[in-house]
């Protein structure tokens, strides 16, 4: 039973492992399935985790709350797939409704790992654990779950990513909401086929497109005035 399973707060990013990395593919999940965990490397109570889906296809993962839980027993529902964890407080990042959209930093550093070219990442040594850690605790800083630490190697490797514009919005990366019995469960993250992106724009998308479209009419000004 679930109340007899130590809880662990976990998030979880699907990658198929066979041995060390391998490249990033995105795993098939979709609403109305339903996905197991399984424990990885990493002490800190979060990723790295398996996840199965509908005991067929399998992805590594990390977590995204620290508020909510799931276990390495039970089957859990696939209630949505959405840019946003779920039921998160204001002091964790989320808004009045609850609602805690992913960083693009989040988004750049699970990409960078499923591609298997996240920089120092230990994919095949003994002390891959260290690795996990790194990166589980860089996704929480990046989600309001943990006090920013700007010592930590994958927060300084996303932040200069973002900053120096060589990573923008969330690519394909979404969170997988997950409930048991009808309950919110803790948010995983995963990758989504390109071609079932249908979001609305970044915001920082919709300034780029807002900034050339006025570009555009400032020059049929020109050209009228001329």
């Amino acid at each position: 039973m679930l109340s007899s399973i130590r809880p662990f707060p976990l998030c979880v990013l699907t990658l198929i492992l066979a041995a060390g990395a391998a490249p990033a593919s995105a795993t098939p999940v979709a609403v109305g399935d339903n996905i197991r965990v399984m424990d990885g490397p990493g002490t800190t109570g979060g990723g790295e985790f398996t996840i199965v889906v509908d005991a067929a296809t399998s992805f590594v993962s990390f977590c995204l709350q620290r508020t909510e839980y799931i276990n390495f027993v039970n089957e859990f529902h696939v209630d949505g797939i959405s840019t946003y964890a779920l039921s998160d407080p204001t002091s964790n990042g989320g808004d009045a409704l609850g609602r805690d959209y992913l960083s693009p930093q989040t988004a750049f550093l699970y990409t960078q790992f499923r591609q298997g070219t996240l920089i120092d990442y230990n994919y095949a040594g003994p002390d891959r654990w260290k690795s996990a850690n790194n990166l589980q605790n860089a996704i929480w800083m990046f989600e309001q779950e943990l006090a920013m630490n700007n010592a930590n190697p994958y927060v300084i490797l996303a932040k200069d990513a973002v900053d120096k514009g060589l990573w923008a919005g969330l690519g394909n990366v979404r969170a997988l909401n997950l409930s048991l019995r009808g309950v919110e469960s803790q948010d995983q993250l995963m990758l989504v086929p390109s071609q079932t992106i249908t979001e609305v724009p970044e915001p920082a998308s919709l300034l780029l497109f807002g900034s050339g479209v006025s570009i555009a009419a400032m020059a049929r000004r020109r050209r009228k005035r001329q």
